[in-house]
């Protein structure tokens, strides 16, 4: 498993730096201070710098290692311009973030034979919209001890965001189990809930319930805990959400990298 760890890190900080901008729609400037832009922005050049560093350690002379260079830069430059400006436009963010998740495409098929090139795009896309996703709630709810007038609504929307997006991979997660073939050492061919309960497929089953149903519960009770306006609560509970994706994130890039399974 420890042999893609440098590869899983590629693609779960590129991928989370990419999408988590994307969150911004839900708190535009008008209702949030500007201090939470900086915060998120200056985190999104962080962890993308360290996903960009650790691709070069792999290809190191790729045309889709420029790529993601440009991205970075272009993040580095807008959060520098914005960081004391008083209008953001979050356009121009998604344009940026765009180019990332373009970059992210790019070095997934570097990654993958052609088999998995046309699902493991879209599963890695919506498993680094899921992790931004959880890390976003989690700090939008933090932001609430520091501005008391925030409205409610604001973390509504991204939670009801992360949920839809746990219930389609949920949804899409099932169909490929039940639709992708697995040939095993001996020449049989399977579908994937066969193969999860074999020895190979145990941690993939565990990934399944801590990267899908766990956290669909867990978001079950934060939705009805804001509905009580305990902010505090659901940020608590946001915690442990995050624990659980990440831990399923991690087993399911290990095994797109190693099976080629798109989850």
């Amino acid at each position: 498993m420890f042999n893609y760890f440098t590869h899983a890190i590629v693609l779960i900080f590129i991928g989370y730096a990419s999408t988590y901008p994307f969150f911004f729609w839900t708190t535009p400037l008008s209702k949030i201070d500007q201090g939470f832009y900086r915060f998120n922005l200056g985190k999104c050049c962080v962890v993308g710098s360290l996903g960009v560093i650790a691709y070069y350690f792999i290809l190191p002379y790729d045309n889709t290692q420029l790529t993601a260079i440009i991205w970075l830069s272009m993040l580095t430059i807008i959060t520098a311009f914005y960081w004391n400006s008083k209008k953001i436009n979050n356009g121009i963010i998604s344009f940026i973030s765009a180019l990332g998740c373009y970059s992210l495409i790019g070095i997934i098929q570097q990654f993958l034979d052609s088999g998995a090139q046309f699902s493991a795009p879209f599963s890695v896309l919506l498993g680094s919209a899921i992790t931004a996703g959880v890390f976003f709630s989690m700090i939008l709810g933090h932001w609430y001890l520091n501005v008391v007038s925030l409205p409610i609504s604001l973390l509504k929307n991204s939670v009801m965001i992360l949920w839809i997006a746990l219930i389609v991979r949920t949804l899409f997660d099932i169909s490929y189990l039940a639709l992708a073939q697995h040939v095993d050492s001996y020449g049989i061919e399977k579908n994937l809930w066969q193969f999860l309960f074999e020895f190979d497929g145990l941690l993939l089953l565990v990934a399944f319930f801590m990267g899908n149903m766990f956290p669909v519960i867990i978001n079950y009770f934060v939705w009805k805990t804001l509905k009580l306006q305990a902010t505090q609560s659901a940020t608590g509970l946001l915690y442990v959400s995050i624990v659980s994706v990440l831990f399923g994130e991690i087993i399911y890039k290990y095994y797109l990298l190693q099976y080629g399974f798109a989850l």
